[in-house]
């Protein structure tokens, strides 16, 4: 799914990958993390390598192989959001990389960015101790994934 000719060519013609960082979706990511309270989060757009960060807070690096990839399980799912309280409990995550190593990821929330049925990327939190949100919490979280959708949307090349 991840490296379906016509997701690429939808999330390609958004000419959003590599670009420069945009205030908008700066605030987003802010306000999700103010939000859910946790250390860590992005806006991230999966191409067929890796997990490009439009917008990250908390961490260290701008992209992330799909080896590392939390958001893979989007591809693995129709669910409009993924919510787990302690990775270490997840048999998908519970030997994933960043949970066992640094930064020992243990909750994971992320909403998908869909753009013509396509799942172009994610917004997501994370936090190094398991926790859960309330339902509020999650509403914000698919607010504000619905206003990155709408961002993107905006940079779009007309179809061919």
């Amino acid at each position: 799914m991840r490296n379906a000719p016509t997701r690429l060519a939808e999330l390609r013609r958004h000419l959003i990958l590599d670009s420069t960082a945009e205030r908008a979706y700066d605030d987003i990511v802010r306000l999700l993390a103010s939000n859910l309270d946790v250390p860590m989060a992005m806006v991230n757009l999966l191409d067929e390598d890796r997990d490009w960060f439009k917008a990250s807070i908390g961490l260290p690096f701008s992209e992330s192989l799909v080896s590392t990839s939390f958001c893979e399980s989007f591809f693995k799912t129709s669910d409009a959001v993924i919510i787990v309280e302690d990775t270490i409990t997840a048999p998908d995550l519970a030997t994933h990389p960043l949970v066992v190593g640094p930064p020992f990821i243990r909750f994971y929330a992320a909403a998908r960015l869909a753009v013509a049925g396509h799942t172009l990327g994610t917004l997501c939190a994370y936090d190094v101790r398991p926790r859960t949100i309330s339902e509020t919490q999650i509403e914000q979280l698919q607010t504000l994934a619905a206003a990155a959708v709408d961002l993107i949307r905006r940079r779009t090349l007309p179809a061919c």
